[in-house]
């Protein structure tokens, strides 16, 4: 078949060259129906090949919903500005993980994980919480508190 689709291609290029019309139609057509009638005896060997064929089995993943995909995104995004803001403010080198939710007023923060350093001191540690509960429209009590364990 390989054959024939090149006899094709070069009976085109030969008509394109010369302006041999007939020659190459004919060419074309040649190879066109040794092409079907090699697919038509290939047709029962692919078919039983498929018959026998079965996809490995595998469970799809989830990632959740579009909605949920993008809020998880935008969480993930909003955090990394509240970090920057909280790092020129502050001077520490907080890790946050913002969680949102989408409400009737539109999307809104429900809490937000904050890892401080463990050697942030208690002024280092309101400042934060003021700049989270300000930007975020939330309360202190939706600010969780972790620190990072000193290694030693």
């Amino acid at each position: 078949m390989a054959v024939f689709c090149t006899a094709c291609i070069c009976a085109e290029l030969v008509g394109q060259l010369l302006g041999d019309v007939r020659g190459r139609q004919c060419i074309k057509a040649a190879a066109g129906l040794y092409i079907l009638v090699a697919l038509f005896h290939a047709l029962p060997g692919i078919r039983a090949g498929v018959d026998g064929f079965a996809p490995p089995a595998a469970q799809a993943a989830s990632f959740g919903t579009a909605e949920e995909t993008i809020l998880r995104q935008a969480g993930q995004d909003l955090a990394a500005r509240l970090e920057a803001q909280i790092r020129d403010q502050t001077g520490l080198e907080a890790e946050l993980a913002v969680a949102l939710a989408r409400t009737e007023e539109g999307v809104c923060a429900t809490g937000v994980e904050v890892r401080l350093p463990a050697d942030a001191r208690a002024s280092g540690r309101e400042a934060v919480r003021d700049l989270l509960c300000e930007a975020l429209a939330i309360g202190p009590e939706a600010i969780v508190w972790t620190e990072e364990e000193q290694g030693g």
